[in-house]
């Protein structure tokens, strides 16, 4: 498993900040105090450097002690005094991205990073339902689920360790969760994305390079975000980015999942495809629940479990059978108004089968039918 430093970003644009115990700061303390000038200079002339210091911040970071150290002094000063960078590393009790608070930060961090399944699940959430705006604002990432959101925020410790984050409902009554920026800089650095936006995102090319474990993280994460299983069976993926669609079938091939073609929704930018092989699926998803069950589906899963549940109860083609099957629906719909996909549930007949029964109860009078919402729910008509 990869295993990323904090110094392999000093190699990269981000500008990290960190926070090191009181004892380790004045042990480089005592071998600065007395050079803070010579060092300042040295340090400007230094590969290390990413932006020109005064005197005076070496003085912030180890005399006085009241303000983060930028990752880039720290590594010109073990390099310096022949200490280990990753000892050092193992010390952290912070990082962030420079001039932000403190509070925006990884407190606790779980360092070296690991490029586990759970970070590629991550990556998969951003892409899919997150985002890392352009206009330099913190990482967030939506879900309406409340189970799935708390998976996502376990993922981000299990990998940072303690990320600081707020979460609220918008104003669609959607959970957002916003979390440090760095987050999705680092996400962005390690796995080379070059967008998280709706309609230019990309599968990241190292993911089809990662072991089957990573592309079923991938895969399993979008249809939690962009994902949906019928009552019935039906498994769709879609998205309004073709190429990104594309992306996703592909990584479905390599795991031997067979995909029908992407489609093109008429009168819309939405493409789609279905994953046909359901029972392989099933298996997949039995088999990280177990290693890994913070990526989990959730109540996706749940349907599709009562598909292969509704398919043990294949019912006979007599007209005995049919009547037995309406007394049921009349049965269940006594106490409350049900839609079909309750019904489902109840009876553990598949919709198609309880649309015929319903069409010809409806036609008989012995029911009515009233819509809410995207579902028409059923009940009785009193004699």
């Amino acid at each position: 498993m990869l295993r990323f430093n904090l110094d392999y970003f000093l190699k990269t644009d981000l500008q990290i900040c960190i926070d090191l115990p009181t004892s380790l700061k004045d042990f480089f303390k005592e071998k600065i105090i007395y050079s803070i000038y010579a060092e300042v200079a040295e340090f400007n002339a230094s590969p290390f450097v990413k932006d020109k210091i005064v005197p005076a911040r070496f003085y912030d970071w180890f005399v006085y002690q009241n303000s983060a150290i930028p990752l880039e002094v720290m590594y010109y000063l073990a390099k310096k005094f022949k200490v280990n960078f990753n000892e050092i590393e193992q010390q952290i009790i912070f990082y962030k991205q420079k001039h932000v608070p403190a509070k925006n930060s990884i407190k606790n961090p779980n360092l070296p990073i690991q490029m586990h399944p759970y970070f590629t699940s991550i990556i998969a959430n951003l892409i899919f339902d997150g985002s890392v705006p352009v206009d330099g604002k913190g990482t967030y990432y939506n879900q309406k689920n409340k189970e799935i959101m708390n998976d996502f925020i376990e993922k981000l410790k299990f990998i940072f360790g303690d990320v600081f984050y707020s979460l609220r409902l918008d104003h669609k009554k959607v959970l957002a969760c916003r979390v440090p920026r760095i987050i999705g800089e680092i996400c962005r650095l390690t796995y080379k994305v070059n967008s998280f936006g709706t309609f230019d995102s990309r599968v990241p090319e190292i993911i089809f390079n990662l072991s089957d474990e990573h592309k079923i993280a991938f895969v399993l994460t979008a249809l939690i975000d962009e994902g949906s299983i019928a009552y019935d069976g039906r498994i769709t993926f879609g998205v309004c980015n073709k190429l990104l669609c594309e992306d996703v079938k592909k990584l479905c091939a390599g795991l031997n999942l067979e995909t029908t073609e992407v489609t093109k929704k008429s009168k819309s930018n939405y493409y789609y495809f279905c994953i046909k092989s359901k029972e392989k699926l099933l298996k997949t998803i039995n088999f990280i629940n177990k290693k890994y069950p913070l990526i989990s589906l959730e109540y996706k899963e749940k349907r599709l479990l009562h598909y292969f549940e509704t398919k043990k109860c294949s019912g006979l083609h007599t007209k005995a059978f049919g009547d037995l099957r309406k007394e049921k629906i009349l049965a269940c719909l006594e106490n409350n108004s049900l839609s079909i996909n309750q019904l489902s549930v109840k009876l553990l007949v598949p919709p198609k089968s309880l649309s015929r029964h319903l069409s010809v109860l409806l036609d008989s009078k012995k029911i009515n039918k009233k819509k809410s919402g995207c579902e028409y729910f059923y009940y009785l008509i009193p004699n």
